[in-house]
């Protein structure tokens, strides 16, 4: 229900962006309004795709405790569903309604590797592979226990690894930042200092300087979006994690540009 509502929010968003669009461009004609309208039009689609991947990254940073404790359950002597369907009162944060879910379908007498398959949808890569090994275990009549516990050690090493990569890349996505606003500086620069100086006078030039200023208001915007896209890749290795640092950009670049332009 909470996933159906957001997925409404978004596409009214995007419907009032769009619409604000074409309306600045038939009747308004407002340049600004032009920016703030395809802001609005890609920001839910931005939020929402986010928000999926920093799920995605908390089911993988608590699918090892979850699958910790399956396997002392099973070692305790229960069954692998039973061993899943008891771990429902413990805490395990966002990956709680994926369990609650699984719990429902045991109950429900679904077959259990269709359930399993179920779950992996829409996941990360990490958390399918995770799933895909313990499929293959359970057909393999294989020990479930030590399948699970060194499946989710194997997911704790890739988490960690994760984590050095963010440190490791910081002063790389430092540098990002810093070349975006030396961008920023270096358009700022152009309309205060250089453009004044190449000789535009009377209307003209108040024309002139509005017409630069809404352009460079674009770029600054296009280029903070990118931008920020390419530090996500560099710092967490995927472009969906950069939109947090695209928003960042965009937003600060856009304040600081229309102060001086």
């Amino acid at each position: 229900m909470k996933e159906l509502m957001e997925k409404y929010m978004t596409v009214a968003i995007v419907v009032v962006g769009i619409m604000l669009f074409i309306i600045n461009q038939i009747k308004i004609q407002n340049d600004i309004l032009m920016i703030f309208s395809i802001i609005l039009t890609v920001i839910g689609p931005i939020v929402t795709e986010y928000n999926k991947y920093k799920i995605a990254k908390e089911i993988e940073l608590r699918f090892p405790d979850f699958l910790r404790d399956v396997s002392e359950n099973i070692r305790s002597g229960m069954t692998l569903p039973q061993a899943i369907t008891s771990t429902k009162k413990t805490d395990y944060g966002l990956l709680d309604p994926y369990l609650d879910k699984i719990a429902v379908q045991i109950d429900w007498g679904i077959p259990f590797n269709k359930i399993l398959e179920n779950f992996a949808k829409g996941k990360s890569d990490v958390i399918k592979r995770t799933v895909s090994v313990i499929i293959e275990a359970i057909k393999g009549g294989g020990n479930i226990a030590q399948v699970l516990d060194t499946v989710g050690r194997s997911v704790t090493e890739i988490n960690n690894l994760h984590k050095e990569r963010q440190s490791s890349t910081y002063s790389q996505m430092l540098t990002g930042y810093v070349i975006f606003f030396v961008f920023l500086g270096v358009l700022i620069a152009l309309q205060k200092f250089l453009i004044p100086g190449m000789g535009f006078t009377g209307t003209g030039t108040v024309g002139t300087m509005i017409n630069y200023g809404i352009l460079f208001k674009q770029m600054i915007l296009i280029q903070g979006f990118f931008s920020g896209l390419v530090v996500g890749k560099m710092s967490e290795g995927k472009l969906i994690a950069g939109l947090k640092h695209s928003l960042i950009l965009m937003i600060v670049g856009y304040i600081v540009l229309s102060m001086f332009v």
